[in-house]
């Protein structure tokens, strides 16, 4: 009766900076080394304890990273112009789904990708890139036959395919999108 629920205490400073830390170092690990929680503390500079109190689960550091790539390249879709848009876009999706794939073969065990969290993160990834296809449609930056998912199936072919190097997949990139210009 009359008891107000405690409210939540703001972060402090120094733990926003720790995730900070802990995001950025996850993202450099997962892309070159795997899913190794020391290596992600090690490289934070931090000990795996904070990273324990911050991340419970591998699954739980994963997520956060996926989501905070998702939210970037959702912001980059809304804000790019249509002209030079796409490439930037579909470069930054490249690098992300490096990043994505380093986690993916020791995190299989355990991720459930028909989690509503990774739904809706396709779901956002893919409507931004609708949006910006749209735009570089209307902008006559390219052809108009070339849908959303075309774009989506080149960057996993270029991701997941047999032999799939970064460098060279950049390349594959640009020849790919030289080509989406209108003719």
């Amino acid at each position: 009766m009359g008891e107000s629920e405690p409210k939540a205490r703001k972060p402090r400073a120094d733990q926003i900076r720790n995730r900070e830390r802990l995001l950025n170092a996850a993202r450099e690990v997962f892309r070159a080394e795997g899913a190794s929680l020391e290596a992600v503390a090690r490289r934070a500079g931090l000990g795996i304890g904070t990273l324990y109190r911050h991340f419970p689960t591998r699954e739980s550091l994963y997520q956060a990273v996926y989501e905070r790539e998702v939210e970037e390249l959702v912001r980059l879709a809304e804000t790019i112009g249509a002209e030079e848009g796409l490439g930037r876009w579909m470069t930054a999706a490249l690098d992300m789904m490096a990043t994505k794939k380093g986690m993916i073969a020791a995190l299989a065990p355990v991720i459930d990708p028909s989690a509503p969290f990774y739904s809706q993160q396709s779901t956002r990834m893919r409507s931004a890139l609708t949006a910006l296809h749209v735009r570089a449609v209307a902008a006559g930056a390219m052809r108009p036959d070339v849908t959303p998912e075309d774009l989506m199936r080149v960057l996993i072919g270029l991701s997941y395919g047999p032999g799939a190097d970064p460098a060279r997949s950049q390349l594959l990139l640009e020849v790919f999108l030289n080509g989406l210009a209108r003719p």
